[in-house]
C-alpha cells in the first residue's frame, strides 16, 4: 500500500464525491458533461483506490469475486465477442463506452461505505437534475408555443410532447423517462424519512413537478411502472383513500384520451399499442415487436456463440432490407430488446447471461426485501424490454447507478417499507 498524507487523502475523498454527485445530477440534463464528471470520478477515486489498496480490500474481492462478475456480465460478453468480431472497430467502441461500469462496479465492492455516504447526495442531485431538466424542457417548448401563437394546452400535442419535449436536451425519451421515475422514487423515499433536510412541501412540489413531466414525455413503459408500482406500494402501505383517488385519477385521464376525437394522446397510448392487429388508416401498428424478428434471423445463423461483438448490426440491417422496413433500416435501429440484442450478438451463451443476469439482481432484490430496490429494478427489466439499454450511454450510467443501490443498500429492517440506514 502507498502511503499518502491524510489531508491529501481527505481532498481526494471530498473531490470524488463531488464529481460522482454531479456527474448523476447532470445525468438527465447533459449526457457529456455527465461523461465529463464520470471520467473525472473514476481517474481521482481510482488514485484513492489504489493507494488504500491493502490485505483487506484482497479479501474482500475473494470474497465478492462472483457477485463481481455477475454484475460485469455485459463487458465479459463484450470482450469474448471481441476475440471473433467481424467489425473490431466497432467492437472497441463499444467496450469505451461500457469500460467505466468494470471500474466503478470494482470501486463499489471494495469502499462500499464511500458510495452509501454519497448516495444521499446523488438522490437530491438526481432529482434537483430532473427538476432542471423538465424546467429546460417545458422552457423550450412554451418559448416556441408563444412565439406560434399557441396555447398551454399543446405541451399535450404531437408537437411540443413525448420525443418532441426530450429532443429539446437532447436526450432519447425512454432513458429521459426511466431517470424521471428513478427520481420519483428517490422523491418519494426522502419524503418518507423523518432525517429528511428538506422541507416536506418542497419534496411535494417537486414530485408533483416530476410526475407531470413523466406523463408528458408520455413514454409508456415508463408510466406503466409509475402505475403498477405505486398501486403496490399504496397497497402495501394501506392508503386506501389515496389508492382510490390515484385510480380514479388514472381512469378520468384513461377516458379523457380514448374517448375525445382527435387526440393525439389517444393515438399515442392507445391507438399505437397495437400488436395484435395490422396496421391500418385508423390505427398504427407498434412495430419494434415485427423487428424482433430481425434480430432472431441473425440469431438463427450464429445460435451459439453469435456472430461477435457490433457485428450482428450489419447483419441486422440486411434483414431489414429483406423486410422492407425503411424505417428501420434508414435509422439503423438496434434490437429494441436488451435480451434479444445479446441473444443476436453472442447466440445462445448471450441469451443464457441475461438471464442469469437479472436472476442475481432479483435474488439480490429479494433477500434485501426493500420495495425501493424493487421498484427500482423493476423499471429498469421492463426498459430492456422496449430499449437496449446497456448499448447506450445513458444506460450504462443508470446501470452503474442501479448497482450502487444494490450492493450499499442494508435491506429492510424492522419491517419497514423503506429503510436505508
Amino acid at each position: 500500500m502507498i502511503t499518502i498524507p491524510i489531508k491529501l487523502n481527505s481532498l481526494i475523498i471530498k473531490t470524488s464525491q463531488f464529481a460522482l454527485i454531479l456527474s448523476f445530477f447532470f445525468l438527465p440534463i447533459n449526457l457529456f458533461a455527465n461523461n465529463l464528471f464520470l471520467t473525472i470520478f473514476l481517474i481521482i477515486f481510482g488514485i484513492y483506490t489504489v493507494t488504500n489498496f491493502n490485505e483487506k480490500s484482497i479479501n474482500r474481492m475473494r470474497m465478492k469475486w462472483q457477485l463481481l462478475s455477475t454484475l460485469n456480465i455485459p463487458i465479459l460478453l463484450l470482450l469474448i465477442g471481441l476475440i471473433y468480431s467481424s467489425n473490431i472497430e466497432g467492437a472497441l467502441k463499444d467496450l469505451g463506452r461500457i469500460i467505466p461500469l468494470f471500474f466503478i462496479s470494482t470501486y463499489i465492492i471494495l469502499n462500499p461505505s464511500f458510495f452509501k455516504r454519497t448516495l444521499k447526495y446523488i438522490m437530491y442531485a438526481l432529482i434537483l437534475g430532473c427538476l432542471i431538466s423538465a424546467l429546460i424542457c417545458w422552457g423550450i417548448s412554451i418559448l416556441e408555443i408563444t412565439r406560434d401563437g399557441g396555447s398551454l394546452l399543446d405541451l399535450i400535442s404531437r408537437e411540443y410532447a413525448s420525443h418532441k419535449l426530450a429532443d429539446n436536451i437532447g436526450i432519447h425519451t425512454p432513458y429521459l423517462a426511466l431517470i424521471i421515475n428513478l427520481a420519483i422514487g428517490f422523491n418519494i423515499l426522502i419524503l418518507n424519512d423523518s432525517r429528511r433536510i428538506i422541507s416536506k412541501w418542497i419534496l411535494i412540489v417537486s414530485l408533483l413537478i416530476l410526475i407531470l413531466f413523466l406523463f408528458n414525455l408520455m413514454a409508456r413503459n415508463a408510466i406503466f411502472c409509475f402505475i403498477f408500482f405505486g398501486i403496490i406500494f399504496l397497497i402495501l402501505k394501506k392508503k386506501i383513500l389515496w389508492l382510490t383517488a390515484f385510480i380514479a385519477l388514472l381512469s378520468l385521464l384513461g377516458g379523457y384520451a380514448y374517448f375525445t376525437e382527435k387526440n393525439f394522446l389517444r393515438d399515442r397510448f392507445f391507438k399505437s399499442v397495437n400488436v395484435f392487429e395490422n396496421e391500418t388508416i385508423f390505427s398504427k401498428k407498434d412495430g419494434r415487436f415485427d423487428r424482433l424478428e430481425a434480430s432472431y434471423e441473425v440469431f438463427k445463423q450464429f445460435p451459439f456463440v453469435g456472430p461477435g461483438a457490433a457485428s450482428e448490426d450489419l447483419l441486422r440491417k440486411k434483414q431489414y432490407y429483406i423486410n422492407r422496413d425503411s424505417e428501420a433500416y434508414n435509422e439503423n435501429y438496434n434490437a429494441h430488446n436488451q435480451f434479444m440484442e445479446y441473444l443476436s450478438t453472442y447466440g445462445i451463451l448471450g441469451g443464457l447471461a441475461y438471464i442469469l443476469f437479472f436472476v442475481v439482481i432479483f435474488k439480490t432484490v429479494f433477500r434485501k426485501r426493500s420495495f425501493f430496490l424493487f421498484f427500482a429494478t423493476g423499471c429498469f427489466f421492463v426498459a430492456n424490454l422496449t430499449e437496449s439499454l446497456l448499448e447506450r450511454s445513458w444506460g450504462v450510467v443508470i446501470y452503474i447507478l442501479v448497482i450502487m443501490l444494490l450492493v450499499t443498500w442494508e435491506g429492510n429492517r424492522n419491517n419497514k417499507l423503506l429503510q436505508n440506514e
